[in-house]
């Protein structure tokens, strides 16, 4: 019997950017979510969609960030990695634990950090 395909949530508000992650992720395998490109939108899905993990930008413009779409995946058991052009030390809500990629990533990277966040 075939595995079920990953659904993987996908938030940047740089349109071009979210659309190539997703393409990213739909050659790796994995069935995407969205992409959001606005914060209240992706609360929205974060709440109720049927996701297994998320790839978030931390700076999602106009003075917002993904962390209160982290706080309600996290409160949901879904894992979510951060990817984005910032050093850690930048992002100041980062928690122990938390998955980083620095922007420009490989597919490979995120497939690896994606699988590894899904079966932990």
């Amino acid at each position: 019997m075939a595995q079920e395909q990953q659904r993987i949530f996908v938030v940047d508000d740089e349109t071009i950017i979210a659309f190539e992650m997703a393409d990213a992720l739909e050659d790796l395998g994995f069935e995407v979510v969205g992409p959001s490109t606005h914060l209240e939108q992706a609360l929205n899905v974060a709440e109720d969609g049927e996701i297994d993990a998320a790839c978030l930008d931390v700076n999602l413009g106009s003075g917002k960030s993904s962390e209160p779409i982290a706080q309600v995946l996290a409160e949901r058991g879904n894992p979510y990695v951060y990817i984005t052009a910032y050093d850690t030390e930048q992002i100041k809500f980062l928690k122990d634990g938390d998955l980083v990629l620095r922007k420009p990533i490989s597919k490979s990277d995120l497939r690896e950090v994606l699988l590894q966040s899904i079966n932990s």
